[in-house]
């Protein structure tokens, strides 16, 4: 089981009012913490110094600090594939707030500390942070977000125990023997699992390198969310897939498909950023990061702000573009690069030879767009799966026999399932290969193939 757990500054304990000023959040499985991460995010409209001093914030940390919506791609990746958890009904409710005013539709808490210390002291104990430290006898001191984070995770841990039995129901009268008898037989390998409920409506979709230890984890488990969830369930049903990559797109496939009730991540799908153009009233043709949908634009490939601004920043470099007229620098005055910026922006330079070099910027990008067909395991030692990438945009993945040559294009076509490329598939085959550092050696480019 994953967990994010999520610890918070702002402005003021008012909701309507409050801003998000720090996020730190600890990551953690079952084999202990893997990312500790905290983030600075810039107010708009600024808070006065001295008000950030009284908050016990340093006013200096904020001085390289981004807009918070430049930082939440960064935390959507942190969290997702997680449960989360948050001291107090308000911290989730300004992280959900903080989201939505960028138009993100963040889902709720799957626990809160303050219910959870409340079932286990019986409620003789007021819930605060510190009493639950000091109730559990935890030893630590907290100064900053990061602290805190992690005293929650601390807590956490001490009322919330997962009982490693594989099928020592914790779900309120027990499972039926069907059910009982479908989960002691599930496979041991890769694949998306299905929990329905009595009308056999999807109310949960998950993936697992191992389908049969992560849908017993979840049936042996103490978490709120968890017993309730079982306790819904009357059925499960999987689909192997091989791989985990596989798993992943496939999981993103059916949580956007058939919005079930448990899934709080990737129901509603996000317009990605992807890199524009247009003349603008003096004739110069501009660039910008938008946000788009892929329907209306289905040659780009970015998928976050972040993304579409280092690519900028590479070709204003490389074609001698201006930062403001690349879309890099929001401005009414000249740009602020000497060096690679010719001029436009102070008419020293002619309109007809910088669109040409903002046209030849945009067919290098155009020809960057990745190609190829991710090699994978099958789902039995005869087979090979494989995901496939034409124009940087994802089409699908399928299974071939392994002994099948694959010398054009058409000898892995016609075994492909065509599914939608969105942001979620765009993240999930990008950290595929942030993390796979092996994956080139299984990666055949299109380029290389016949047609």
């Amino acid at each position: 089981m994953k967990y994010s757990f999520i610890a918070l500054s702002s402005s003021t304990h008012k909701l309507a009012s409050a801003k998000m000023l720090q996020v730190a959040i600890i990551n953690t499985d079952e084999d202990g913490i893997y990312s500790k991460q905290e983030y600075f995010i810039k107010p708009v409209p600024r808070i006065p110094k001295r008000e950030l001093v009284a908050l016990g914030i340093n006013p200096n940390a904020f001085r390289a600090a981004s807009v918070f919506c430049d930082v939440a791609p960064s935390i959507i990746e942190k969290i997702e594939e997680t449960q989360t958890v948050f001291s107090d009904k308000f911290s989730e409710r300004l992280f959900v707030k903080t989201f939505k005013e960028i138009g993100y539709p963040m889902g709720n808490a799957t626990h809160i500390l303050d219910k959870l210390f409340k079932q286990a002291v019986g409620g003789k104990i007021p819930y605060t942070l510190k009493n639950a430290q000091k109730a559990l006898g935890i030893t630590m001191k907290v100064s900053s977000t990061l602290e805190k984070c992690e005293l929650i995770q601390k807590v956490f841990e001490n009322i919330t125990k997962v009982d490693p039995s594989p099928l020592d129901v914790k779900v309120a009268g027990g499972i039926n023997k069907t059910l009982h008898s479908t989960i002691i037989h599930l496979p041991n390998t890769p694949g998306v699992y299905f929990f329905r409920n009595a009308k056999e409506e999807v109310i949960y979709v998950g993936k697992a390198i191992n389908i049969s230890k992560r849908v017993r984890s979840h049936f042996s488990s103490n978490a709120t969310f968890e017993r309730t969830l079982c306790s819904q369930t009357t059925a499960v049903d999987y689909e192997e897939t091989g791989s985990e990559l596989i798993s992943l797109l496939l999981e993103s496939h059916y949580i956007g498909l058939l919005t079930p009730e448990y899934n709080t991540q990737q129901k509603e799908l996000l317009e990605p950023y992807i890199i524009t153009s247009k003349l603008d009233s003096k004739g110069v043709l501009r660039l910008q990061p938008s946000q788009k949908n892929y329907a209306d634009s289905e040659n780009e490939f970015y998928y976050n702000r972040d993304s579409v601004i280092l690519k900028l920043i590479e070709v204003q470099r490389k074609f001698k573009l201006c930062k403001r007229y690349a879309g890099i620098e929001r401005s009414k005055a000249s740009c602020s690069d000497p060096i690679f910026c010719e001029g436009i922006c102070r008419g020293a330079e002619d309109k007809n030879n910088y669109n040409k070099k903002v046209r030849d910027a945009l067919s290098y990008v155009d020809k960057q767009r990745p190609s190829y067909i991710i090699k994978l395991k099958g789902r039995h030692k005869n087979e090979m799966g494989f995901v496939m990438v034409k124009h940087g945009i994802y089409c699908g993945f399928g299974y071939i026999d392994s002994d099948t040559p694959i010398n054009t294009n058409n000898d892995i076509a016609g075994f492909l399932k065509n599914y939608s490329h969105n942001y979620f598939t765009s993240r999930i085959i990008d950290q595929f290969h942030k993390t796979n550092k092996r994956s080139a050696e299984n990666i055949i480019k299109l380029s290389s193939l016949q047609d």
